[in-house]
């Protein structure tokens, strides 16, 4: 076929895909960060949309988005699957708080028995799938259950891409976790929006710090009162300079908020993977050894550096929650 032929066809089938999956793309673009780019892609998708509803190709296309599995009106990063846990406690744990009958900070958490595993949950973003698998390693499986939902690009800014405090009720309910591990942040320097789209405080505002405490607050009430403890992970220093600024200012707001929550504790990455000076590393020195810990992009570990972040999580539950030793791997 002519080179001219396979241009237009190509061309066709662009115009074609678009007008079909018009509504789709259009509320992608609406959980694209502000600025040009995604008001620009909806000035042109709108009109686009508007025809595909009238001309009723948007239902078609919605059928067949849900026979594939996908809720064509959901967040466009969708929802978690959480599975029942395996088993439920015969009595509900005397250490475990409640709205109506706060318990005093840090007490012990449930004891774990081959019939009755300690549920543990970790959510949060990319940082968190990548902890999930070697915090999971961390327990013994004959004692501990680990439900891996990190969740790349996700945080507590976008809830109309992905709804954490929703979600973390579902959790609650489905899965009734005994220890919940939390590590987000890196996707959240953007305006802050509700579940339907609106905007509730512009990055950079007055409003936005007071916000985003809200949200970490409610995010980890939820769990607390939910009956389980929660472990909150702040961010890690990493390679460019001008994040820290606002990174550090959401560890702050982790660990001012977490502290004074009964039965939750921070653990700090921050200065755990800095250089004596607070400068950034890619390496970590134990023994007089030093080990490659982080990524090439700076900011993710190597398996090696989160092996250590779980290391230090497992670490806090034994100390602050004094999880019986017997549940974690020597």
């Amino acid at each position: 076929m002519p080179a001219g032929s396979v241009l237009v066809v190509i061309l066709v089938a662009l115009v074609v895909w678009t007008f079909l999956y018009a509504p789709t793309l259009e509320r992608d673009s609406k959980a694209q960060p502000l600025g040009t780019r995604r008001t620009a892609s909806l000035w042109v998708l709108r009109p686009i949309t508007a025809i595909s509803d009238f001309m009723r190709v948007t239902a078609v296309t919605d059928s067949a988005s849900r026979a594939l599995g996908r809720e064509p009106g959901g967040a466009p990063g969708g929802g978690l699957d959480v599975p029942p846990p395996e088993e439920l406690p015969t009595v509900s744990p005397t250490s475990s708080p409640t709205p109506t009958k706060p318990v005093r900070k840090n007490s012990k958490i449930r004891r774990p028995t081959p019939y009755n595993k300690l549920r543990v949950v970790v959510v949060g973003d990319s940082l968190a799938a990548g902890l999930g698998v070697y915090l999971e390693r961390e327990f013994r499986p004959a004692l501990v259950r680990v439900l891996r939902q990190g969740r790349i690009s996700t945080g507590l800014s976008r809830l109309d891409y992905f709804d954490w405090i929703g979600e973390m009720r579902k959790i609650e309910r489905s899965y009734q976790p005994d220890l919940v591990v939390v590590m987000v942040g890196d996707n959240d320097n953007q305006s802050l929006q509700s579940p339907d789209g609106k905007i509730v405080a512009e990055i950079g505002s007055f409003e936005w710090p007071g916000g985003y405490e809200a949200r970490v607050e409610e995010f980890t009430r939820i769990a607390v009162d939910g009956g389980a403890h929660v472990t909150w992970v702040g961010l890690p220093i990493v390679q460019r300079k001008e994040r820290w600024q606002v990174m550090q200012r959401q560890n702050d707001i982790f660990e001012q908020v977490v502290d004074p929550v009964p039965n939750a504790i921070y653990v700090d990455t921050w200065d755990r993977f800095a250089t004596r000076d607070g400068q950034y590393t890619p390496f970590y020195w134990e023994g007089g050894q030093a080990e490659l810990v982080r990524a090439t992009d700076g900011f993710h570990f190597t398996p090696r550096g989160y092996e250590l972040v779980a290391e230090a999580v497992a670490d806090a539950v034994v100390e602050e929650f004094r999880l019986p030793t017997a549940a974690v791997n020597e």
